[in-house]
């Protein structure tokens, strides 16, 4: 019987952590959104490789190298806008074909944001960051285009030419108020900015979306075993 009490309340737990880990996910609202525009031509590599769902990091964004030497530039369209607050961009040396290759990686580039294409705020810039991924967290924003401009790509040490683009992967991360969720800003209270009443994010790309169906299997398991459990005791009895 003891086992019994205790399997019960164990896949109780378990079902009380996958809403919790509902509650602390942030949504990927880039996943799957519009390409309004990007600098060059679509071909195998198609820009829309950076905002699928390719968990395995096979698919990228290659844009191959500008004679004028202008930057590269792709701007998402969220369609609504959308209120976020950080963004990670998973670059040539975490993707399947390219891996561990550091040279290829884009060291120089910067995030703007625009709700009428017009008017572009500067969100965050970096330059000389050669580092596999980059996570970045800013002050909430809201706005419906997100334009990514690349002014140091990939490294050439042969010539002096700009060299291409290859990016794996960018997620753009949804605020969350912290009135909502306190632990995530450390309980501390920050500003809520203006939302658009129609936003519906896509919760399928959240830590969620893959750890439920597992979380969902292992305590249909268990109480399948306090049921067995449980017959067997009785036919003992």
């Amino acid at each position: 019987m003891k086992k019994i009490i205790f399997s019960f309340a164990f896949a109780f737990i378990l079902i009380i952590l996958v809403f919790q880990i509902n509650a602390f996910a942030k949504t990927n609202i880039a996943l799957g959104c519009n390409i309004d525009s990007v600098c060059c031509p679509y071909g195998e590599n198609s820009p829309y490789n950076l905002v699928d769902r390719d968990i395995n990091l096979e698919s990228k964004w290659l844009c191959p190298p500008n004679a004028s030497g202008e930057p590269h530039w792709i701007t998402l369209d969220f369609e609504t806008e959308k209120t976020f607050d950080s963004v990670r961009l998973i670059k040539a040396s975490q993707g399947a074909e390219d891996f561990g290759r550091t040279e290829l990686n884009a060291g120089g580039f910067y995030f703007e944001v625009s709700s009428d294409k017009q008017n572009w705020v500067k969100i965050t810039e970096e330059t000389d960051d050669y580092s596999d991924i980059f996570d970045r967290s800013f002050p909430p924003v809201s706005a419906r285009y997100l334009k990514l401009t690349v002014i140091q790509p990939e490294r050439d040490e042969n010539s002096g030419e700009t060299g291409s683009v290859r990016l794996y992967d960018l997620k753009v991360f949804e605020y969350i108020p912290a009135a909502e969720n306190p632990e995530i800003y450390g309980g501390k209270q920050a500003e809520e900015p203006t939302r658009a009443p129609d936003v519906t994010p896509d919760t399928s790309d959240s830590v969620y979306f893959y750890l439920a169906p597992l979380l969902f299997l292992l305590s249909a398991a268990i109480l399948s075993f306090a049921v067995i459990s449980r017959k067997f005791l009785n036919k003992r009895i």
